[in-house]
């Protein structure tokens, strides 16, 4: 059995996905399984899989010719297939640069030896690029103005703060995982992880680009550069947002409600309830859960709390 355990999730990938897992075949870290599955692609993808398989027995498709629907169903019906100690996600378009696995795995390490029963996380920053692998920016963090140190419960309720194409974590936030059943008012899988282990566990950040995060017209989930301004301005946008992260505040505490602190329990009520209320006592119940998103996004997430969500 692999250490590691990395998820691939695929759907017409083909002009891509060869170049992904050779980068993932250069790694100096060896000891890993790569996991692929494919939501029914109709291009050249599993034939590229399969080939690039047939000399590496690390290289599995683990699901084919089913239909997922998102990108996140996806990835956690692949987490619930992993029996390894650790697992990372992986897009089928983007390049890892070779100390990736490396990097984030003597990280993961390092928090494990102060505890190794808990959910961790560990993520890293990326280098934007094009379609050709030409630098957009050095840094996808800066360039959407993210801050790696708001990885409080709180903070993450309302906004996440790591691509999950990034991420590591261990077997234990699969086990917490395991738990959620219907992925419907799970944003993403990736910030549902977050909300995991900033909760129960630990939360670490790599100041280092890991990868190449491919930017080209058919990316699911995209680096966006900051214009806070825009997004105060297009409300009904920022309105849909405050409302999608609060139905996820909603699903967290039913499944993991009663394993919350009372102190991380009282915050989440309070969000949930700055949806539920309007005007002035939304804001209220806002400004008591602390759950504030970064910079002139905070003022748009009042905003929607005065007119109601």
């Amino acid at each position: 059995m692999a250490t590691i355990d990395i998820l691939m999730a695929t759907y017409n990938g083909e002009q891509f996905v060869r170049e992904q897992i050779e980068s993932i075949q250069a790694q100096t870290f060896e000891d890993w399984r790569l996991l692929v599955s494919d939501d029914c692609s109709t291009d050249d993808t599993l034939n590229i899989v399969f080939d690039l398989a047939k000399n590496d027995q690390r290289i599995q498709v683990a699901s084919k010719e089913v239909s997922y629907g998102s990108a996140k169903a996806n990835f956690m019906h692949l987490s619930s297939l992993s029996n390894a100690s650790y697992v990372m996600f992986c897009d089928q378009d983007d390049v890892w640069l070779n100390r990736k696995i490396e990097l984030s795995f003597s990280r993961m390490k390092e928090l494990e030896r102060k505890n190794n029963d808990v959910p961790i996380l560990v993520f890293s920053d990326m280098k934007v690029v094009n379609l050709n692998l030409e630098v957009i920016n050095k840094s996808f963090m800066r360039y959407s103005h993210i801050d790696s140190n708001r990885n409080a419960f709180g903070q993450l309720l309302a906004q996440s703060i790591g691509a999950g194409c990034t991420l590591l974590i261990n077997h234990k936030a699969l086990e917490y995982a395991s738990l959620l059943t219907n992925y419907e008012s799970m944003i993403m899988h990736d910030w549902w992880f977050f909300l995991i282990c900033s909760a129960f566990g630990m939360v670490s950040y790599i100041n280092q680009p890991t990868s190449l995060y491919r930017q080209h017209g058919s990316n699911e989930v995209g680096a966006k550069a900051y214009q806070p301004l825009r997004k105060v301005l297009e409300i009904n946008s920022m309105k849909a947002s405050v409302a999608d992260s609060i139905a996820q505040a909603r699903l967290f505490f039913e499944i993991y409600g009663e394993m919350l602190s009372w102190r991380q329990q009282h915050t989440i009520k309070e969000f949930i309830s700055s949806g539920e209320a309007c005007g002035i006592s939304a804001v209220i119940h806002l400004f008591k859960s602390g759950c504030w998103k970064k910079g002139l996004r905070k003022l748009g997430q009042i905003m929607v709390a005065f007119r109601g969500v």
